[in-house]
Order: structure tokens, then sequence, then C-alpha cells
């Protein structure tokens, strides 16, 4: 991904990828010496109970291509392992504004951190349990986790929302 040099006859346009195949088209179309954007962000999963980071694209089946349009083999750029279609409107391919780019690749899509971790302490701030303090033990799931409080001079084992809980 090089940094695009302004020129008259070059513009963003948005190419369909093929189901789970963004990285691939993207990596083909630079062999190509054709320049991309790729926009991604860090997710959370839980898979088979481990907690796992990944990068994942912020369009699903969607990249930007630097081409030039009077130059490009459009035939050839549709038929790029990967590239499923190129993204048109009326007569001939959509342009993608240049302030449009520049604004995602503005945005910081990838926290450097990951939300809690384990005997963290973290307050609740909504719910019923609002206002209590707790200690983070674990994910429970994509949008929960599971937190040690203690309550009425007891532990007590909960699953909650992770809206609910911030860290103190």
């Amino acid at each position: 991904m090089t940094q695009d040099k302004p020129k008259s006859n070059f513009h963003w346009y948005l190419l369909q990828t093929k189901f789970r195949q963004e990285r691939k088209a993207a990596q083909e179309l630079e062999q190509q010496n054709i320049t991309v954007f790729l926009p991604l962000y860090r997710s959370e999963k839980i898979i088979k109970g481990v907690r796992v980071t990944k990068e994942e694209p912020l369009f699903l089946r969607y990249l930007f291509a630097w081409l030039n349009v009077e130059n490009t083999n459009w035939t050839s750029v549709r038929s790029t392992r990967g590239i499923s279609n190129i993204v048109a409107f009326g007569n001939g391919p959509a342009i993608v504004d240049q302030a449009i780019i520049n604004e995602l690749r503005q945005i910081d899509l990838l926290p450097k951190e990951p939300y809690f971790e384990m005997g963290e302490k973290v307050r609740v701030v909504g719910g019923s349990l609002k206002g209590l303090s707790a200690i983070y033990q674990t994910a429970d799931g994509l949008s929960r986790a599971s937190i040690l409080l203690e309550f009425m001079q007891q532990n007590q084992y909960l699953s909650i929302d992770n809206q609910l809980i911030k860290k103190i």
C-alpha cells in the first residue's frame, strides 16, 4: 500500500471481492502494481474458549483501488483472483472521493490493547448493580464478561454485558 500521488487521470474505485478474499485480492492487485487501500479494524473474539484478537476488513467484501481511468484494463482488474466485481453507477465505475479515503486513513481502527485483562478491577456502570466494583474474570461470548463480585459477604460470579462495565 504505497502513498498515492495526485495524478489527473487517477482516482479511487471501489472493488467488490469474493467472500473472505479481501486480503487475497489486495495482494493480487499489488502484484499488478496497483495501489490498494484495505481499511482494517481489530476485534476480539472467543474461539474455542480462548480470546483472540484478529484484524478484519472494515468493509466486508470491498476494497479501494487507485486506478488510471484511461489506461486501466478493466477486464484484467475484474478477473483478478479474489475480485468479484467493480462497483459502478450509471455508465461506468464509481469514483470514490479522495476526501473519503483521507478520512478513513485518519481513523484509528486498531486499538492498541484489549478491553479487559483477567484480574482487572471494573465498575458496573449500568443495570441493577450500577456503582458496584468487581474483578474481571474472562470473556463470556462476544459481548459478555464474567466478573467476580463481592455481594452480601459472598463472592458471586456473574455474567454481564460488556457495555455495563468500565475499567477503574
